[in-house]
């Protein structure tokens, strides 16, 4: 469809009739051709986009009393250029930033108090959260990283991409893997642990990547305080029993155990003898009954327990 300049300039001026008006949109139309995944909403500031570039095109500032044809079919060639080009760049600008941005809606995962969770993320890996966690993460994930954020703890299964390497980031770390799995804890404060039980991980500082360590299968590392990293050997799986509901203490103290145990049961704990609290244990429970813990625990330590409700006191 042929559509002259004079007619442009009345579309502009809204000096068209009914007839020349559907007549230019049709063009218009014809010539953008919108990808059909477009809104409303960026179909209109397309269209602002383009009559702004058209306007000096068709309506230039000088006036020329006679224009040569093929200076007309050259100004009607930039015009459909025009149309093209800021077709294209506004659709790129406008949709696929806008779908990256919907790709990349953060989503907020929390556990409470007695309550564990697997997350399954949208590239296949898993995160399986302790009780009062909090993670963040894409409802799917774009771009050449896969970031989410931790508060709290959480064992992470990363399916391996290597054009795409997965980060976590706490309050005080960044740890950055291609595809492996680790545990995560800063639930101590002013604390972040991380312990391997599979691959390959990089720890550091966040934003100070100079101060940076690699670990791998059975590596603890601490930051404490950002006082710098400090590394390990250790019984990974021992470590990170809790994942598969397992109890483990080794030469714990009964103050760490307490520790544990309230806001894995979700019960509070008392002691009436201040002394215990500093007696050691090794004990361990394949996702074991409180009331059963807390028997073999007491039989350990040679003292005796009391339940009401929520509320347990050791004596």
């Amino acid at each position: 469809m042929q559509i002259s300049q004079e007619l442009l300039k009345r579309y502009l001026n809204n000096q068209c009739t009914i007839e020349e008006k559907e007549r230019v949109e049709k063009w218009l139309k014809e010539e953008k051709n919108y990808p059909s995944d477009l809104s409303e909403e960026q179909v209109t500031r397309m269209e602002a986009n383009i009559w702004e570039n058209i306007k000096p095109i068709v309506s230039p500032n000088e006036v020329t009393p006679v224009t040569p044809l093929y200076k007309r079919a050259i100004r009607y060639a930039a015009i459909v250029v025009v149309l093209f080009t800021i077709t294209l760049s506004v659709y790129y600008s406008y949709d696929h930033s806008e779908s990256t941005q919907v790709a990349e809606v953060y989503q907020t995962v929390q556990t409470k108090r007695g309550e564990k969770r697997t997350v399954t993320l949208s590239d296949g890996s898993t995160i399986r959260m302790n009780y009062e966690t909090e993670i963040k993460a894409p409802e799917r994930f774009a771009g050449d990283q896969r970031v989410v954020y931790l508060e709290g703890h959480a064992h992470f299964d990363i399916v391996r991409n290597p054009d795409r390497p997965f980060i976590i980031y706490t309050a005080d770390t960044k740890t950055e893997v291609l595809g492996t799995s680790f545990d995560i804890n800063t639930k101590t404060a002013g604390e972040t642990e991380i312990i391997v039980t599979g691959g390959k991980v990089a720890f550091s500082e966040k934003d100070q990547s100079s101060n940076l360590v690699t670990l791998t299968v059975n590596d603890r590392a601490v930051l404490k305080d950002k006082k710098g990293i400090t590394t390990s050997e250790v019984n990974a799986q021992k470590l990170t029993a809790w994942r598969a509901n397992q109890l483990v203490f080794d030469g714990q103290t009964l103050k760490e155990i307490i520790a544990v145990l309230e806001p894995w049961y979700d019960v509070t704990i008392s002691v009436k003898d201040p002394e215990l609290l500093d007696k050691s244990f090794s004990l361990a429970g394949d996702n074991p009954q409180l009331e059963t813990f807390l028997r073999e625990l007491c039989f350990a330590g040679r003292f005796h327990y009391e339940m009401q409700g929520n509320e347990i006191i050791l004596y």
